[in-house]
């Protein structure tokens, strides 16, 4: 029995060194109507991230969530704009504290960004939290108007992602989280992977879309969509994603693994490239 114990133990051990090198991140979009406080701390538990963002929390849900994780995330950082829309605000819970918390007001859309810096087993990462304009649809519109709707949001979104990219500092590693409210095919998602971010569910599944983040009950037919990404520096590797489904949101939450290249295996992404890459991107934005 004390032999088996003691092998226990050093498993455990073995375990833990094992796995400090790797952060587990998570993002939510709670749906600020959601009223399932119970289904969303089943999510977080089933997924057991080392850090998660939120998007569309409300004042109530985050005291719910602050007392009801404080065991868990003793950090725990919420922010909003000026309180116009129901869904406009953020919130970070996190195992390990959070610095440099910085919130950017919206500019061209209606939400903003939250971000803030994690140093986990000594790799400071840059966290970035993210809710991009959703498209309005007309109710009653047609072919027409709905196209309308989807070129209009997507001007939007480039003047957003202008202001996600210049927070991204090429020389720190960086995850970029939340609800882009857009397919993977379409400006926000291209924008990051063509500066060098990595899809981290795309990274390791072979049909990364057919695994739909969000389901909107519609008629005749359902929306399902996948508009929630964790993108990623070349600074990690994918080990683990995947996406929770729970009752009170339409979106799941996602859920991915990184562990940490060693920086002489890690893609050589220099500032000047970058840079360049960046007011590459810049231009398309401005389109």
């Amino acid at each position: 029995m004390k032999t088996f114990a003691s092998s226990l133990v050093l498993a455990l051990v073995l375990a833990s060194h094992a796995c400090a090198d790797s952060i587990r991140v998570a993002t939510y979009n709670l749906n600020w109507g959601n009223r399932r406080g119970d289904q969303v701390l089943d999510a977080i538990a089933t997924a057991a991230p080392d850090v998660i963002c939120f998007q569309e929390t409300t004042v109530h849900s985050e005291r719910f969530l602050s007392k009801r994780l404080a065991a868990t995330y003793p950090h725990f950082h919420s922010i909003g704009h000026n309180g116009r829309y129901a869904a406009e605000r953020f919130a970070i819970a996190s195992k390990v504290e959070l610095a440099d918390l910085k919130f950017a007001p919206p500019n061209a859309g209606l939400f903003g960004f939250y971000s803030a810096t994690v140093n986990f087993s000594g790799t400071r990462i840059r966290l970035i939290n993210v809710h991009l304009t959703p498209i309005q649809f007309q109710r009653r519109g047609g072919i027409h108007d709905a196209m309308t709707a989807l070129s209009t949001t997507e001007d939007k979104h480039a003047v957003e992602m202008n202001a996600i990219v210049d927070a991204i500092d090429c020389q720190r590693p960086a995850i970029v989280v939340g609800d882009f409210n857009s397919i993977s095919t379409f400006h926000a998602p291209k924008r990051l992977a063509e500066l060098g971010l990595i899809d981290a569910y795309a990274s390791i599944h072979d049909d990364a879309d057919a695994d739909p983040t969000w389901h909107w009950p519609t008629r005749p037919l359902p929306l399902a969509l996948r508009i929630d990404y964790i993108f990623h520096t070349p600074h990690f590797t994918t080990t683990d994603a995947k996406t929770i489904r729970r009752d009170g949101s339409d979106h799941s939450l996602v859920v991915a693994t990184f562990k940490v290249v060693p920086p002489s295996d890690a893609t050589d992404l220099s500032s000047e490239v970058f840079s360049t890459m960046k007011n590459r991107s810049h231009r398309q934005g401005d389109r």
